[in-house]
């Protein structure tokens, strides 16, 4: 970014960690190239996606949810990432959200005592967590509930919020209509 600057490009660099971030850079982005109105439509669009998966999951039982980030450090998705905003939309209560970080380290003993109903992990872990007799102290993993999730969609804050919240209402409650 500073080569570029020094270059006399402008730019812009932006940090969303939660979803109302993602709304303040979009506004941001839209008033730095003329596009307020498209910028708007863009938040609308993406709210009015959020709203109705939030609608859909409203009166669903909450699963608590474990979002699993690293292993080496033992790291949880924390209340201070959009991730677990989609995740509480979807019909899910991340059992780390009381933490305020992005991605705290956790202890494993901390884990087996909050036992969530639900551990979401990108694909490549699924199988690996679910052969570690370690890991079979958890009842979400002894349940068959290490659920894949599509880190490509739900991990990146985008003009996919609303799609991302739509994935995770489908693995944590199959059975909920979703329009």
């Amino acid at each position: 970014a500073d080569a570029i600057a020094n270059a006399g490009i402008p730019v812009v660099a932006l940090r969303i960690d939660r979803i109302a971030d993602f709304e303040r850079c979009v506004r941001i982005l839209g008033t730095l190239t003329g596009r307020r109105d498209g910028a708007q439509e863009a938040i609308d669009s993406v709210r009015r996606t959020l709203d109705v998966v939030r609608r859909a999951t409203q009166h669903v039982q909450r699963t608590s949810v474990f979002l699993h980030v690293w292993d080496n450090p033992l790291m949880a998705i924390g209340g201070g990432s959009f991730m677990s905003e989609l995740v509480e939309i979807a019909g899910g209560r991340n059992v780390y959200a009381d933490l305020p970080e992005r991605s705290p380290q956790v202890s494993f003993e901390d884990l087996v005592r909050r036992d969530p109903d639900a551990i979401l992990a990108g694909p490549l872990e699924v199988s690996r967590l679910n052969a570690d007799a370690r890991w079979r102290s958890l009842r979400a993993v002894r349940d068959g509930r290490v659920l894949a999730y599509d880190t490509s969609l739900v991990a990146r804050p985008s003009m996919r919020l609303g799609e991302a919240a739509r994935s995770l209402a489908r693995l944590l409650h199959p059975d909920v209509v979703l329009p």
